[in-house]
This record gives C-alpha cells, structure tokens and sequence, in this order.
C-alpha cells in the first residue's frame, strides 16, 4: 500500500501493512469521549484485538517509575483490573510500579524506547540485557509465553508509556504461538497514535486535578472547622463515587460526583463555632440553625452553569433529605430527592459514624454498615443502600486508606 501522507506525519513505522483506515478507526476509537482509564483501557482492547493478543497490561511513567494502569487477560478475566480512583490516591499501588531501567521487560523498552519481541519469556538468555520477572505468574498461575513489549513515544521523543502484548492466540487452535514482525509493526503504529492520545489525556487529567485540588481546598476551609485532619471529604467523595458506579449510574455521574461531593457541607462556613463543636446536644435552635447549613450552601453554590457546580448544589440541598420524607431542608420524599443526594446520603452518614467527633466516639466499621442497612426504607433509598452493601469490599479499602 503507498504510504499516506497523513501516516507519515504521525510518523508510522515503515512497512505497516494494516490499512491506514483502519488505524484511523482505532484513533477514532481512542479520541472517544470519556476518562483516561476509559481511553487506555480502549488502547489495550484494540491493540489486543489487531494482533490476537490473549493478554495484555498498560503502564504509564511517572516520574522515573512505570506505574500500571490496566490489565486485561481473555484467558483469566478475574485478572483483568483497573485502579478505582482512590487506589489512585496512594502514593503506589503495592506490585504495580516497576523502575524504569534495564531490571525488566517494560522498564527496558521505557528506557531505551525499543520494542521487545520474545517468543517465550522463559527462555531468555541469562546474559540478555534484559529479564522477563515470573512474579505475576507465580502469584496467578497464569503462564506467559510471548511478548511484545511496545515503547509509547510522543512527538516529543519522550516515553510516556509502555504497551505489553502478552499470548499470541491462534485463531484456529487456540494455542499460543509468537508474534510475527508484522504483527509489531501493527502494534508500534497504534503505540504511535495511542501517545499522543495519551498525552492530550494527561493534561485533561492535569487540569481535571487543578480543578479538583481546587475544590478539596475550599472545601476542607468549612470541614476544619469541626474536623481536623479534612479527609472527612475526601473519604466521601471516593464513597460517593464507588456507590454510584455500583449502583449503575454512568461515567458522567459516577466521575462528576467525585468533584461535587467534597462541597456538600460548605455552607457550614455560615454556622457558628458555638453550635458546629459544641461537645454535647444542641437545643432546638441550635438544632434549627446547624441544618441551615445545607440552603447556606445552596446559596453560595446557585447560579453556576459549571456542571460540576451545578451537581453541588443539589448535593448540598438534598444530602440531608431522607428518603421517607422527615429529613431537611425542604422534607422530600423518595425520588423526589435527587439521585446525588442520595447516594451522599448514604456516604455522608456512613462516614459521620466511623469518625470521632467533639460530641461522639467512632462506631467500628461493620456496626456503622449495619446501622445504614437499618436505615434502608426510612432514611435511605434502599437500590443505593443495596449498591453500598454490594460495594463494602471498596468501601473498606477506602475507609483504610484515608484513615484520619
């Protein structure tokens, strides 16, 4: 096929037999709207699919580290996993981040940005500059066998990633043979677009950080108030988000909601110290003015056309409403509190009772599930009490990982 001018100035390798529509389909397919885990994992199923890949796994660098980003295994599907965003809170998830230098496949093609090509990771020469580590197969009883190991390069000339194809699968046997020189010139030229993808991805990711770095700081302004360390809204923000994905709601909530949580209480910025760390009960009053702080923040919040804005000041009115009717500001009663302030809800009261207060001790992880089980019916919708019960695992983690 002649070469297209269009191909050339992506730089493609030479030789690339796949037709170049079909390149553009998988770049089309890349440029899809949607998160970056969402576009990566895209990567690695496309990528998968044009070479028959069994497997496959995703890493990107981060600083002088690969850091892994995703994992797919036709063979294994219990294999195939992504980070959930508060995993991608911890500063490396344990066995995911790999140097970035010669002590493996991945590190080797990241530093020296050259594809590997191996027909059986066993049988690498011990004096080769590189070694294949057996550590995931021991760990899984997965056997590995061929490898291309792909460098993802900008236009800068800088790795930004590695693609690993693992197990060539005959179509017709389903035995697992090597790849051909083909099928890596095929993987380099969807490498060559999938990094430039990949770097429009991180600076959405840059700015979406911004923005949410941002909100965290306004936010914990009114949470130091009655809490002093400020995970109280990073814990529900990550609860909030969890909850919602498993209760079916789409990316676009399931992600906004993770930005608009954090402000469900920043109207507590109008409610007076006296009464938001008084040690022991409220009078009716101050009872009365403490749940002022959800039209406060309503006020402070109304009037944007920002969606994330927008989202936060219905969380803001209605995480305080309960699902039969006695709950505040405004008394609604089952639909008629929106979705969001259902499920903060839910992640809000669960987090209240797991952490110490002025005025209360934390109650132990399983007692305060139980305690939102009780309230399914009464103070919550029972599908986002059932999604939160079907999520503890999750829940747990994050509980764990953002202790105050």
């Amino acid at each position: 096929m002649t070469d297209s001018p269009i191909a050339a100035s992506l730089n493609l390798p030479a030789g690339t037999e796949l037709a170049f529509d079909t390149l553009l389909n998988v770049c089309s397919t890349l440029n899809q709207p949607g998160t970056s885990q969402e576009m990566l994992d895209n990567l690695l199923l496309q990528a998968r699919r044009l070479v028959k890949a069994q497997a496959g796994t995703v890493f990107l660098v981060h600083h002088d580290e690969l850091q892994f980003v995703c994992c797919q295994n036709d063979a294994r599907p219990d294999l195939g996993v992504a980070p959930k965003p508060y995993e991608l809170e911890r500063v490396a998830l344990s066995g995911t981040s790999i140097p970035v230098n010669d002590a493996s496949l991945a590190g080797y093609v990241a530093q020296h940005q050259e594809p590997l090509r191996i027909d059986d990771a066993y049988a690498i020469a011990v004096n080769a500059p590189y070694q294949f580590k057996p550590a995931y197969d021991e760990a899984t009883g997965y056997r590995t066998k061929s490898l291309l190991v792909i460098p993802l390069i900008d236009r800068m000339g800088d790795s930004v990633g590695v693609l690993q194809l693992i197990n060539k699968q005959d179509s017709d046997n389903d035995e697992i043979g090597g790849f051909t020189e083909r099928d890596q010139q095929i993987a380099l030229a969807v490498a060559s677009l999938a990094a430039v993808c990949i770097r429009n991805a991180r600076l959405r990711d840059h700015l979406r950080d911004s923005h949410l770095d941002t909100i965290m700081r306004l936010s914990t302004a009114a949470e130091f108030r009655d809490d002093d360390t400020g995970q109280h809204i990073r814990r529900v923000s990550f609860y909030c988000e969890t909850v919602a994905r498993n209760a079916g709601c789409g990316t676009d909530v399931s992600q906004l909601i993770i930005f608009a949580s954090p402000m469900h209480d920043i109207g507590k910025l109008g409610i007076p110290d006296a009464i938001l760390t008084k040690p022991g009960p409220l009078t009716r009053e101050e009872r009365l003015t403490m749940q002022d702080h959800t039209t406060i923040g309503g006020r402070i919040l109304h009037g944007s056309d920002n969606d994330i804005v927008a989202m936060a000041e219905e969380i803001a009115l209605s995480h305080h409403e309960k699902w039969d009717g006695s709950g505040y500001p405004r008394g609604l009663k089952g639909d008629a509190i929106p979705l969001t302030g259902r499920i903060c809800a839910v992640a809000d009261v669960f987090d209240a009772l797991t952490c110490k207060r002025v005025y209360k001790n934390a109650f132990p992880f399983e007692e305060a599930v139980q305690i939102i089980r009780q309230g399914t019916g009464t103070h919550f919708d029972p599908d986002i009490v059932e999604a939160f019960l079907s999520a503890t695992g999750e829940v747990e983690i994050i509980y764990e990982a953002l202790k105050d």
